[in-house]
């Protein structure tokens, strides 16, 4: 008689997460922190339904010590679940070296945590991350990161400072990229999340817009300026007096036609991430990156 799949399940996780890891004290970072194959080996050779809740449990945390690896693991398609069902958790060692190394983590549609461990990681790039500001802290708060020099993060909503929420963009002209100089241009939340990262020095977000709204970058900043790209020069469409940075379309169109709340808002962004309504005493609105020189807004889509 075969036993019931969840209590082969309920041993594997037994097998695997409840006895001391391998690694032999906290100090040794460049080990795995899992038992052996061998602790299931012999129970995923049992029967054919057996070895499927092996392997898924045994790929929940896979420990990688080299982009070469991932690339052999994705191309052999000897695990074809691994990326999009199996594996909660990576352990990537970097080796220390002089040459780049790109690590691809795009295939990994489940993982919930990385511990990056080895030499500096300067260049982060990011496809489908969230775009709440706590998932922004986390960027800055992983093990392997406090050597960032440029993030770049593609992201299909965007945080808005005004509603406090996050919300598709969209705009009646389709804007081709937004560039801030001098450490401007992240929305507040952002700036204070990213902070910790004394080496950031760039953060590049591509934003997906959605539809068509109801504003342009420079709403109400001239009533009479002719924003349409079909008889404006395409750069006019980048005009960005109101220095956006991330305001969904909803909020622009109600708030904006306030010039005196516009104004003054506009002029708390230029102080670089004083909030609105303070006073500037507070030293928590000033808060950012301190080397952060560039940020950049692409879009694409609409």
């Amino acid at each position: 008689m075969s036993l019931p799949l969840e209590l082969v399940r309920e041993i594997i996780h037994l097998l695997l997460f409840f006895p001391p890891p391998s690694r032999s004290t906290p100090d040794d970072i460049d080990c795995a922190v899992k038992p052996t194959w061998d602790t299931i080996n012999a129970l995923s050779l049992t029967t054919r339904s057996f070895r499927p809740l092996a392997l898924e449990a045994w790929f929940r945390t896979l420990y990688i010590d080299s982009p070469e690896n991932l690339i052999f693991l994705r191309d052999s398609g000897w695990f074809p679940e691994l990326g999009s069902k199996w594996t909660k958790h990576l352990h990537c060692v970097q080796s220390f070296s002089k040459t780049i190394s790109f690590w691809n983590l795009s295939t990994f549609l489940r993982v919930s945590s990385i511990d990056w461990t080895g030499s500096r990681v300067e260049h982060l790039d990011l496809r489908g991350w969230m775009s709440d500001p706590t998932m922004i802290h986390y960027i800055a708060n992983t093990p392997g990161l406090g050597h960032l020099k440029t993030l770049k993060m593609v992201l299909g909503t965007m945080w808005c400072e005004l509603c406090h929420s996050c919300r598709a963009v969209k705009f009646k002209y389709r804007p081709t990229g937004v560039v801030y100089e001098g450490g401007l241009g992240l929305p507040i939340h952002y700036a204070r999340a990213l902070a910790p990262l004394e080496y950031l020095e760039e953060v590049v977000i591509i934003i997906h817009i959605h539809d068509f709204g109801r504003t342009a970058l420079g709403l109400n900043a001239d009533s009479n300026a002719d924003m349409n790209p079909e008889t404006t020069p395409t750069s006019n469409t980048n005009l960005n007096p109101n220095l956006w940075s991330g305001e969904c379309d909803n909020c622009m169109v109600t708030m904006y036609d306030d010039d005196a709340f516009r104004e003054k808002w506009v002029a708390s962004k230029r102080r670089v991430g004083l909030a609105f309504g303070h006073d500037g005493d507070d030293d928590d609105d000033n808060v950012r990156p301190p080397k952060l020189r560039r940020v950049e807004y692409q879009f694409y889509g609409g």
